[in-house]
């Protein structure tokens, strides 16, 4: 049982590659007030996949779509976001064959808030990686507002990893341009922040009307322009400065390069 239960580990972790869609929007109010919601879906792949692996693998398999909608679990991970964060709602997503979660979390000072990225889908994949191996650690998205301006920490920006450059540099041939697709042409995820009240000016690199978004990548758009991806696999940049430079002139990519963005309320 444990062979299959491996190897479906290896099947779920491709299938989440290609069908997996992480949105998250930030919304502050003037008050230093708001919500953050994050919405994870998975394709049907991937959902029949789990489904055939939970019936396989019984308790032991988990639930990782569950979870996605699991207000306990929400509940947990609001304690690690900050202080005064709390769950508000919790609700499931089963449309067009996709299925997921969203967690809208609430706060009431901003200034308290420690946001990770991606973390409720690293949660999902805990049990599918390999034994002993552990993610990188990151540093949190932190806040300070004041005076109605925002100044948020763009952890990464200006950072390059001191192992980045080190690999060998490999030409991206047909083949695995074509697996790259396979595995990515799905996948989108976005991050970005809300203003209802309007936004007197900011340094933010994308901004459109009242949102500002730090990080949209839709890997299909990317992945149309193959002389452009290959280019980006060979660059390696090693920065969000270096990667926004790299992924220039693609529709549906952007990053936040400033290590701190900067953002007045009207």
């Amino acid at each position: 049982m444990k062979k299959i239960l491996s190897l479906f580990a290896v099947l779920m972790a491709v299938a989440l590659s290609s069908c997996i869609e992480h949105h998250v929007v930030i919304l502050l109010n003037k008050d230093s007030s708001g919500t953050i919601t994050e919405e994870t879906t998975l394709g049907a792949q991937a959902v029949a996949m789990m489904e055939q692996m939970a019936g396989m693998g019984g308790e032991d398999a988990g639930d990782p779509i569950g979870d996605m909608a699991d207000e306990a679990k929400a509940k947990t991970r609001a304690a690690t976001m900050g202080d005064g964060v709390t769950v508000k709602a919790v609700e499931k997503i089963d449309e067009d064959g996709r299925k997921g979660g969203r967690v809208i979390y609430e706060f009431k000072d901003i200034n308290t808030v420690k946001y990770q990225f991606g973390d409720s889908v690293s949660d999902m994949g805990d049990g599918m990686k390999p034994p002993g191996e552990e993610a990188p650690e990151e540093k949190p998205m932190t806040f300070v507002y004041k005076d109605g301006v925002l100044k948020l920490a763009n952890p990464g920006a200006g950072d390059p990893d001191p192992d980045s450059g080190e690999a060998e540099e490999e030409e991206m041939d047909e083949q695995s341009l074509m697996m790259a697709k396979q595995m990515m042409g799905d996948m989108k995820m976005s991050l970005k922040l809300e203003i209802p009240g309007g936004i007197a000016e900011t340094n933010a690199s994308h901004v459109d009307g009242n949102t500002v978004t730090f990080m949209e990548m839709e890997m299909g758009k990317l992945l149309e322009d193959p002389e452009k991806f290959k280019a980006f696999s060979k660059a390696k940049p090693e920065t969000p400065a270096a990667m926004q430079e790299a992924l220039k002139g693609i529709e549906g990519v952007k990053i936040e390069a400033n290590e701190e963005v900067s953002v007045k309320l009207k």
